[in-house]
């Protein structure tokens, strides 16, 4: 399996938000893009924000050569389990049923590691194609109990869908990324002002 290109953006401030940020115009039906159109994206995905390493993605990338019918299901599994939590978030579903089912599996299948700096961290048992499934739910799950997820935001633009974490000095931030939302929707603002001005002139 050959590794795809994948733009990866780091808006959100945490690796879970960045996931759910895998979609493009989310609330958007005729723009909604898909980035992870497959189970090697979401490989590559992982080995770019650095939950995987380019060994482990490529001998998981080996077992979907192997198996591509269970590695398609794995990919379903994984966006469903994306977009639930997306739910959760954002107050669209009253909790994230698909992180609650996922979750213990994903501790069944991993162990506490201490690091060379004394913290303790979870890692798989072993390398199997349900492994980046469970990576996501502990992420998933680390961020649910977060104190950081008070500061949680969905861009204001009315078609993006992004979200993030806001970290502003003033906690006023409204956009996923100033350059672009912020600027398209003050364009639109501005262009909105005019015409109205010009309206009630004539």
């Amino acid at each position: 399996m050959r590794m795809p290109e994948l733009a990866v953006s780091r808006l959100g401030g945490d690796v879970a938000l960045d996931f759910c940020n895998t979609v493009d115009w989310r609330l958007d039906p005729e723009r909604r893009g898909e980035r992870l159109q497959s189970y090697a994206h979401v490989l590559a995905w992982l080995e770019r924000v650095e939950l995987l390493t380019s060994a482990a993605a490529e001998r998981l990338a080996g077992l979907a050569d192997a198996d591509p019918s269970a590695a398609a299901a794995e990919h379903t599994g994984i966006l469903t389990l994306r977009d639930d939590s997306y739910a959760a978030l954002t107050g669209d579903a009253s909790s994230p049923a698909v992180l609650e089912r996922e979750l213990p599996l994903a501790h069944a299948a991993s162990r506490l590691e201490r690091s060379a700096d004394g913290t303790w961290a979870r890692h798989p048992r072993t390398l199997e194609l349900g492994t980046p499934r469970h990576l996501l739910a502990l992420e998933f799950a680390r961020l649910f109990a977060s104190p950081a997820l008070s500061g949680f935001h969905r861009c204001e633009d009315r078609h993006c869908g992004w979200v993030f974490l806001d970290t502003s000095r003033q906690h006023n931030r409204r956009w996923c990324s100033s350059a672009d939302c912020g600027n398209r929707n003050r364009v639109r603002a501005h262009a909105e002002r005019v015409r109205r001005e010009a309206a009630s002139r004539a």
